[in-house]
């Protein structure tokens, strides 16, 4: 442990008030995007992947949380996935530095192969981090927005199939077509019945949310949309999300994407969203097409970097 300025420990329950402000102080001062709300962040904790006591770090001082990396362990495909932040008065003081190599030591401790994290591309501080902490840059995404207030979705019907929502008791449903559509996409850890069910229960989504393009009985693509809110975000301000869009490898190139994402966006729009974002892989060529053909704009580019463990 660090006992210098400050204390670099492993989460406690009772850090959670404390956990909770800093996250919100931290976004209204970033305006990062990341839909901090006390909801959210007990469901993030609570996750059945991810058991805080063990792999939250958390940076304290005089008794206040200033800092804190999450490492989201994946012992499937051998990868850690680190997450964090430092509140903006603490920052330029080596607590980041010191959270990551911490957080670094317990991925290897753990056994994986990798350490990966995203950050923003117009961050210079965390660029600069990630050199001095020996990590290199693998992946680019891209963030896309649609203005549902001014787009025309277009009329489709789909071609041997139906669309319909997902229904109560189908996440066994979700998870397989879910697996089977990323089983060759970069970065993809296959998803558990269970945490698909927490998902779909968690406040930015219901199963309603979720549409579904079924052959029959048989699921061949899907649009995972969620509605993201902030603590204390005005109704304008509140988010549409395609989380996931999904297609079964044997139906693709059949339109099936474009019709089930028309139809997440008028579900979207149905419920008054106006703004709708995404994040697509920068070296999927085919999904940015689709989203740019419907209207979605680049809003910005975050970049993925990984430190190899063994």
């Amino acid at each position: 442990m660090i006992k210098n300025t400050f204390t670099i420990r492993y989460y406690r329950s009772s850090d959670f008030e404390n956990y909770v402000r800093l996250q919100i102080e931290t976004e209204a001062h970033d305006r990062s995007g990341r839909y901090t709300s006390r909801q959210r962040l007990v469901e993030d904790l609570g996750h059945p992947r991810f058991h805080p006591e063990n792999n939250l770090l958390v940076a304290e001082r005089d008794g206040s949380l200033i800092g804190y990396v999450s490492v989201f362990l994946e012992p499937g495909i051998g990868r850690a996935l680190l997450d964090g932040l430092v509140s903006p008065p603490h920052r330029k003081k080596g607590i980041a530095t010191k959270l990551m190599e911490h957080a670094i030591q317990h991925a290897r401790k753990a056994g994986l192969n990798v350490a990966q994290i995203c950050i923003p591309q117009t961050s210079r501080a965390a660029k600069n981090l990630m050199i001095r902490l020996g990590l290199q840059f693998i992946r680019r995404f891209i963030g896309m927005k649609l203005d549902l207030g001014t787009s025309r979705l277009p009329d489709v019907t789909p071609d041997n199939y139906t669309i319909r929502h997902l229904q109560h008791g189908e996440a066994q449903l979700l998870t397989d077509i879910q697996n089977r559509s990323f089983a060759d996409a970069w970065g993809f850890n296959p998803n558990t019945r269970d945490e698909i069910a927490y998902r779909i229960n968690s406040s930015s989504c219901s199963a309603k949310d979720i549409i579904m393009a079924c052959r029959g009985n048989n699921p061949i693509g899907y649009c995972w949309t969620r509605i993201r809110v902030g603590e204390n975000l005005p109704a304008e301000r509140i988010k549409g999300e395609i989380h996931m869009l999904g297609v079964d490898p044997d139906f693709r190139k059949q339109g099936v994407g474009r019709t089930v994402l028309l139809a997440g966006l008028a579900h979207l729009k149905n419920k008054g969203i106006r703004l709708v974002e995404l994040t697509t892989d920068g070296e999927d060529p085919a999904a940015y097409r689709l989203y740019e053909s419907i209207g979605f704009k680049k809003s910005m580019i975050s970049e993925w970097y990984e430190k190899k463990l063994i």
